[in-house]
């Protein structure tokens, strides 16, 4: 075996393609390896996963720029815990939330952070919401509240809420959606008592897409506050519908966000439409005043004495850099071209999804999104397909077969029965990528024909799909 001595050790120098070396798996191996050898072990697993651009169920970014993902990685060692050490990283942080604060409309007395992912931007705002309700309840009744805090929802939230619920013990209270999969306000303002922290509204849900009215749900909220001499604050979570709202021209007459009197936070993820790989998430409040002083930590072990608001110290600062650059690179003329893109693409691929029939002319797809949101056609399977033997899993498992991964799941409450497949589309995605999936699935869906075809023949039966 040719091998070469490094630091006194054995290093194997084979290619590992030849087939003789493996990777450990439940322990580390006695000897070192050389670089190349670990690369392509590693490099070579990759091949398993699916490949991101084909990944329909996410919202996630999966393609950026060279010169982004070139920024990404000269920043990737700096950590923005160490503020004093990197001065200029958190500058570019604090610049970005600017950007975010300003396109939602924010005066001049916001607050806000960056955040790994939406996830901790919602568990901060969510805590920031029970922090200040309980000054209030103490206010008003000068003692604390006897019963667990709750928060209203809709059915539609994604769910990283009922994780700050069940973490930060507080009752979620999930409203059943209306027949546009979105909120009832009146619903929603109903649920309200003097244990809510605040309501939720969804800027683009991840079951089906579609923009809560959220103008509507400040106007009856502002009714309730004044009614029971309430404050209870309204939050949007844009994690989604926060980089497409401002852009769009479908949306440029909703009114959504800080412009609303009791929208007091907003989150929103920058490796979703802000078009950041993950994870990057932004945390903004109307007002520096809504944070609590108790929820500001302190840290004093890092050289300088410096004021941190989040669940983790530490942060890369390759994805802050990134949104950065994206921010310079694109400006408001370029996220706007991206985005209505997006929506003309999604107006252009939906009917061809919903015009897709098996051979014998049986229309496959019903529309379950509608067109009031993000660029996302989620469907469910037509009633004469499913007498037919045509389920969506077995449609989904099939076009997986091409590569594409298409997420099949059951809507939310009152809908828990439909069984539906979404297709999201992102940066990255083009109409030649749309011709290749409307073409796949139909392939999947006539595959699934012949398939069935054979076996009513080979059991003698009549009738197929």
């Amino acid at each position: 075996m040719l091998s070469k001595k490094i630091h006194g050790h054995e290093h194997s120098r084979l290619h590992t393609r030849t087939g003789e070396l493996t990777a450990p798996r439940h322990r580390l191996d006695a000897e070192e390896r050389i670089p190349r050898v670990a690369y392509e072990l590693v490099h070579d697993e990759m091949f398993f996963d699916a490949n991101p651009r084909l990944n329909m169920a996410s919202f996630v970014t999966t393609w950026m720029e060279p010169e982004a993902v070139q920024l990404m990685m000269e920043n990737f060692d700096k950590n923005l815990i160490d503020k004093p050490i990197y001065p200029q990283t958190l500058d570019i942080q604090n610049r970005c939330v600017a950007i975010i604060a300003d396109l939602f409309h924010a005066g001049e007395d916001f607050a806000g952070t960056a955040t790994v992912g939406s996830s901790e931007a919602i568990h901060l705002s969510g805590l920031v919401m029970k922090w200040n309700w309980k000054q209030w309840y103490r206010e008003k009744y000068g003692a604390e509240a006897a019963l667990r805090p709750n928060i209203v929802t809709g059915s539609n939230v994604q769910g990283c809420w009922k994780k700050f619920a069940l973490y930060f013990d507080i009752e979620l209270i999930e409203v059943p959606l209306d027949a546009g999969n979105r909120l009832d306000p009146a619903a929603a303002v109903a649920r309200i008592d003097d244990n809510t922290i605040g309501v939720v509204g969804i800027l683009g849900n991840t079951y089906s897409g579609e923009f809560d009215d959220i103008e509507k749900l400040n106007a009856l909220l502002d009714e309730n506050n004044r009614l029971w001499q309430r404050q209870v604050p309204l939050h949007v979570d844009a994690a989604s519908g926060g980089g497409i709202a401002p852009f769009t021209r479908e949306h440029r007459n909703i009114v959504w966000d800080f412009r609303l009197q009791w929208v007091q936070s907003i989150n929103m993820s920058g490796h979703k439409y802000g078009l950041v790989f993950p994870g990057i998430g932004w945390a903004i409040w109307k007002h520096k005043a809504l944070i609590p002083q108790e929820l500001i930590f302190n840290v004093h072990y890092l050289g300088e004495s410096q004021e941190d608001f989040g669940l983790n110290f530490s942060r890369g600062a390759g994805q802050i850099i990134a949104q950065y650059y994206n921010f310079v690179r694109y400006g408001h003329k370029g996220y706007a071209r991206i985005m209505n893109n997006l929506m003309e693409l999604y107006q252009e691929i939906k009917p061809r999804i919903l015009a897709i029939s098996n051979r014998n002319g049986i229309y496959i797809f019903d529309p379950v999104s509608h067109d009031k949101g993000l660029p996302l056609v989620c469907v469910s399977v037509t009633k004469e397909a499913a007498e037919l033997g045509y389920r969506m899993e077995t449609i989904s498992h099939r076009a997986r077969e091409k590569g594409w991964v298409l997420p099949v799941y059951t809507m939310s409450a009152p809908k828990e029965q439909l069984v539906v497949m979404r297709i999201v589309l992102k940066a990255g995605f083009n109409a030649e990528m749309g011709d290749k999936l409307v073409e796949d699935i139909t392939w999947a869906v006539n595959d699934i024909l012949q398939e069935r075809t054979q076996m009513m023949v080979s059991h003698g039966a009549h009738g197929v799909c």
